[in-house]
């Protein structure tokens, strides 16, 4: 057993929470934390973290969009950009984000920069769906 926190700028989801596994969508896959894990460092892509309370057998999920990760002796650290659970997102605004970030890629009129800005919207928007529809 060991500790998760999970705090974005604006909330703090979890603080010094005992679980026994956390999933996290690291930036080039995801890492599986047990405990007695090496110490690391990594960033965190946009992804769904999953985490199993002391003596649960279910993981809970959060859909998280870049962040850092830090394992050490005693826990995890995550500092996410952004990190919503389930019961916090609105299906019909996902929805209409995920279209409206869709339309603007196939417009065929953005810079590069907007490339990525709205690809980066996609992707947040296809995660808050699977967070949605595992639910």
């Amino acid at each position: 057993m060991f500790k998760l926190t999970l705090v974005t700028p604006e909330k703090k989801l979890l603080t010094d929470t005992e679980v026994e596994e956390v999933v996290v969508p690291a930036y080039l896959g995801e890492l599986n934390i047990l405990p007695n894990h090496a110490p690391l460092m990594s960033t965190l892509g946009i992804g769904i973290l999953k985490y199993r309370l002391k003596g649960e057998s279910n993981f809970k999920s959060a859909a998280m969009s870049w962040g850092y990760c830090e394992v050490n002796p005693t826990g995890v650290n995550i500092l996410a950009e952004t990190a919503e659970t389930a019961d916090e997102l609105d299906r019909e605004r996902v929805i209409a984000a995920k279209k409206k970030a869709n339309e603007m890629l196939l417009s065929g009129r953005l810079s590069v920069d907007e490339i990525i800005k709205y690809q980066r919207k996609m992707r947040r928007a296809q995660t808050r769906l699977q967070l949605l529809d595992e639910k």
